[in-house]
């Protein structure tokens, strides 16, 4: 028996910075692959993201796993606020 509980059809429309956001990640972890080809992404997450009229910076944190160990890295982006255009790609392993 369910008390309360109505339907309501709910419309979304997804904005453009969320499938950037998505895009930029999957760079991140693209760009991670690169560096540890034998690895498996297990999560990704934004950390933070800081922008400037020129340029625009994002972090991710990857956990990923080889072999039996299981690591995280930080990838940070660097990209033309205006063009898309990436300047530069940091990929640090978590100390």
């Amino acid at each position: 028996m369910l008390y309360g509980l109505t339907a309501t059809q709910v419309s979304f429309s997804p904005e453009v910075h969320a499938v950037s956001q998505k895009t930029w990640e999957d760079v991140a972890v693209n760009e991670t692959k690169k560096r540890y080809p034998l690895s498996q992404v297990l999560f990704s997450q934004k950390i933070w993201d800081k922008a400037k009229k020129d340029i625009t910076v994002k972090q991710y944190r990857l956990t990923l796993r080889e072999g039996m160990e299981d690591f995280a890295v930080y990838t940070t982006i660097t990209f033309d606020s205006s063009s898309g255009e990436i300047k530069k790609i940091q990929v640090i392993p978590e100390a």
